[in-house]
């Protein structure tokens, strides 16, 4: 490269030049802007990010690699200091990343975070008219954070069908080149990178989330049942003592979730549940009606979580299950169907004690009932509050008999309700 001069103004030692020309048989030029000596942050498509990094797939252990390819071990071994294996759960999240960059290009809203590669060469960085950094022929980056959306990429070039390639291959991408880093120094940034941010928990995340059907759900029902406005907590994962709300974001789409997907529902936590069989519009209007009678209904019960369980995780998870049956009932006969199922629920003595012993909760070594979590106890609640045949169901409920009669007059009584097997150790 036939270089006329150093640039002046920039800092010493970044290796920052003004050559007379771009020596295109160097190497892959990539257009961006150096924030330090060290630190290039870039814009780039996959066409180029494909030819300065391998497919960290075959810099795993493990991996049959072509014979004698000595640079190829070189770069595994290096990868194996600076990155975790792409296994368990990282693997996993290949598939999931893959087709959410598949929308991202087809042009769904979302956010491709940038990619942070590594050199431990210190690399040129030119300057004509814009700034590049150059990635000599034959060097290939590691990435130090983003491995798995690197996998992704490399994934979708291979498998996306064509016109999704095509957008693909065209798609900008953000990358950040560390250059001129010793090994040691960039597992530090690994471990930077990676440990110390924080994810948000489960509550903020599904309140970010405006592509879940749910969430569109449960932003009528709180603009719809006044006992609800301003009293979500939408980032807690449960709710402070001395909170003023009266329900967790977590906790009310549970209820929703377990309306379209019955006590099953428990079983998808704050992941994303099937709704492709559900009328949003139908689901909606169930779920105010039903949702907001309850909370009407027992608002008492619900506010004072100290000694009520009305308003705890479980039994609004079960309550949310009881729901399901109106989904289920014509439109024009759930008024009457969901006075019914309230009926039932009208002699349940909501007080913490030893009735709810075993179904929603147990004593812990100083004789204090503990509430137990929504996944430990759900199927238990639900099959006490619905379910006369269950031994729990006389046990929390004042009359008994009474409540009988009413679940003999809407039709009988339910088949209890087990919890999935567990999958078999394999």
């Amino acid at each position: 490269m036939n270089e006329r001069a150093v640039t002046p103004q920039t800092e010493k030692g970044s290796g920052m030049s003004i050559p007379s020309s771009l020596d295109l048989s160097a190497g892959q030029y990539i257009k961006g802007m150096p924030l330090t000596d060290r630190i290039f942050m870039a814009q780039t498509k996959f066409n180029q990010l494909k030819v300065i990094t391998r497919n960290p797939m075959v810099l795993q252990e493990g991996v049959r690699r072509r014979a004698h390819d000595e640079e190829l071990e070189s770069e595994a071994r290096i990868h194996d200091l600076i990155q975790r294996a792409l296994t368990g759960k990282k693997a996993a999240n290949v598939a999931p990343f893959r087709a959410y960059i598949e929308k991202v290009v087809a042009g769904d809203v979302g956010v491709l975070p940038p990619i942070h590669l590594w050199s431990e060469q210190e690399l040129q960085v030119v300057q004509l008219g814009d700034n590049y950094i150059l990635v000599p022929n034959g060097d290939h980056l590691l990435a130090i954070d983003g491995e798995t959306q690197l996998t992704a990429h490399w994934t979708l070039s291979v498998h996306g069908n064509s016109d999704i390639k095509d957008l693909h291959r065209n798609y900008p991408l953000a990358i950040i080149v560390h250059h001129g880093v010793p090994v040691k120094e960039a597992r530090q940034y690994f471990h930077d990178l990676n440990v110390l941010s924080i994810r948000p928990n489960a509550s903020l995340s599904l309140s970010m989330d405006t592509k879940d059907p749910v969430m569109q759900v449960l932003d009528d029902i709180e603009a719809s049942i006044d006992f609800l406005i301003g009293r979500v907590d939408r980032q807690s994962r449960q709710l402070l003592k001395r909170s003023t709300n009266v329900v967790t974001l977590q906790s009310l789409r549970q209820m929703v979730v377990n309306i379209a997907r019955g006590i099953s529902g428990i079983q998808y936590g704050a992941r994303p549940a099937p709704m492709d069989d559900i009328s949003i519009e139908d689901l909606t209007e169930v779920a105010v009606s039903w949702i907001g009678e309850y909370m009407t209904t027992f608002a008492e019960e619900i506010t004072d979580r100290e000694k009520y369980l009305a308003g705890a995780g479980s039994i609004l998870a079960a309550v949310g299950a009881m729901g399901q049956e109106l989904l289920r009932t014509e439109p024009e006969s759930r008024a009457t169907a969901q006075e019914q199922l309230l009926e039932t629920l009208r002699e349940v003595d909501w007080t913490k004690g030893d009735h709810w012993l075993g179904i929603a909760g147990n004593h812990t070594p100083t004789g204090v009932f503990s509430v137990k979590g929504t996944k430990e106890v759900a199927y238990a609640v639900y099959n006490a509050l619905t379910d006369p045949s269950h031994n729990g169901y006389s046990r929390i409920r004042r009359n008994t008999s009474f409540v009988q009669l009413s679940a003999y007059r809407r039709g009988g009584t339910h088949e209890p309700v087990s919890p999935p097997a567990a999958p078999p150790m394999s």
